[in-house]
Parts: structure tokens; sequence; C-alpha cells
């Protein structure tokens, strides 16, 4: 965590500096990566005004088990698909653009495994509090990094009872994007 944040203001502090693009962003519309070093998210952004824009975000790790399931188990393969909404508020619309939102993302996951009893798929909805910032390399393209503070509700559907857990979290993600007019 302690690195994270370290990178995380060694990129502001260099991204704050005119070393790239002399321009700020051109486009209302935006396609791209979230969290780019691990589990990828496509993150589609509409800047309704100059400094708010609104996200659609989705997301799918499949995960497949490449042998057989032992005698008297099932093999399943696993899955995670996320969906969510995202609002957020740009304080510059600059070469560097700090913001501040929220998201909430519904996702479903299955774990892959080898089971005798096959496990219901857990549901979750996750809402978040994100700071980031954007720096635009070119007109149209930007690299940013956000830092996520999560409240992970667990809505597991476990017979025969009813189970809904919450996880806090913090993620650190790595954004890049490209804007259309």
């Amino acid at each position: 965590m302690k690195t994270k944040s370290i990178i995380f203001a060694a990129m502001l502090i260099l991204f704050s500096t005119n070393m790239f693009s002399q321009t700020g962003r051109a486009g209302k519309f935006g396609v791209g990566i979230d969290d780019i070093t691990s589990s990828p998210n496509f993150l589609f952004k509409y800047y309704v005004s100059d400094q708010f824009s609104m996200n659609l975000i989705t997301g799918v790790n499949l995960e497949f088990l490449g042998e057989d399931a032992p005698a008297g188990s099932t093999k399943l393969d696993g899955y995670n698909l996320r969906f969510g909404l995202g609002g957020m508020y740009h304080f510059n619309l600059d070469k560097l653009s700090p913001y501040l939102g929220l998201e909430a993302i519904y996702g479903i996951k299955q774990n892959a495994g080898y089971y005798t009893v096959e496990p219901d798929p857990k549901n979750s909805v996750t809402l978040g509090l994100v700071l980031g910032a954007d720096y635009f390399l070119f007109e149209k393209f930007s690299l940013g990094i956000k830092q996520n503070l999560n409240f992970d509700l667990q809505l597991s559907r476990d017979i025969p009872v009813e189970e809904t857990d919450m996880l806090i979290n913090t993620t650190t993600q790595f954004t890049a994007r490209y804007y259309f007019n």
C-alpha cells in the first residue's frame, strides 16, 4: 500500500509538469481500460458538462480448468462478470485532470473448481469513492491513476441461509483512455 501511494504521488508530480502535451482533452466520449495491471474493466466515459462525466463500467474474468473432474465430483469453470455506473467531477480540464467521484458496480462470481455439491454464484454490489487523475499525453489520449475506497456488499445465495457480508477495501488502478468528439 505504501509503495502504491509513493507511485501515485510520483506520477502526480511528473504529470503536473509540461513534459508531453500542450493542450487538455479533446472529445466528449472516451473509451478505455481501468486496472490495466490485473483484472481490467472496460470503461466508457461521457462528459455531460465540462467538469462532470458519467462512466459505464463492464468487465469479465474467465477461468477454465484443464483437467477432468475426479470421480464423484463436478468440474466448474469460473467467471466474474461486472457491470457498473460512475460519476466523476473533474477539477481541471488542462493536461492534468484530477477528479473525485462515486462508482457502483454489480458483480456475479463463480469460483472455478471441482465440487461434490455445486455452489451457487456469488453476487455483490460495490460502492466506491474514487480519487484520481488523468494526464493527457496527447490531445485525445490519457493515462491515469485512481485510488478507490470500496464498500463491497457480498450477497450470498447459500442454501439454506441468505447472507450479506460487507468488506471495506482500497484499490489502486492504472488507466488508459482514448477520446472521440
